[in-house]
């Protein structure tokens, strides 16, 4: 006879601790189609991101290139829309990630490399005082 650990309920279920984070990713699928994505949150053990276009399904194996071309694999677990989830296959080098986030902004910093996309901007039409009607 033998004896077998109970499953925990998944409300005791413990998973590690996300960090908040906005980090510019490449997405790479099994096909080897490359979708940027932004990581919005992190952890030695997944990521939560979002795409450009439609997010990978649930299931579907990927790799994320992470700055310093640290590559991580791993299962989605989730997905809606654009944005998902990913369990990673192997720990994370957390302190890894962290010094290639630093040089990349040392290097923005020290460059003067900063751009300004258009689509990001606010453009407010102009008005003809002439043609303003007072209330």
């Amino acid at each position: 006879m033998s004896f077998m650990a109970p499953i925990p309920p998944p409300e005791q279920i413990v998973r590690a601790q996300r960090q908040p984070r906005i980090i510019r990713a490449r997405l790479i699928h099994r096909d080897g189609e490359v979708q940027d994505i932004v990581i919005r949150n992190i952890s030695e053990a997944g990521l939560g991101a979002s795409a450009r276009g439609p997010a990978p399904v649930r299931g579907e194996r990927i790799v994320v290139v992470l700055p310093g071309e640290q590559e991580v694999s791993g299962v989605v677990r989730w997905f809606g829309g654009h944005t998902f989830g990913m369990r990673l296959d192997h720990p994370l080098d957390m302190d890894a990630l962290g010094r290639a986030l630093q040089r990349q902004a040392h290097v923005a910093q020290v460059s003067g490399e900063w751009k300004v996309e258009t689509r990001h901007r606010v453009y407010t039409p102009q008005s003809d005082p002439s043609r303003i009607r007072r209330v």
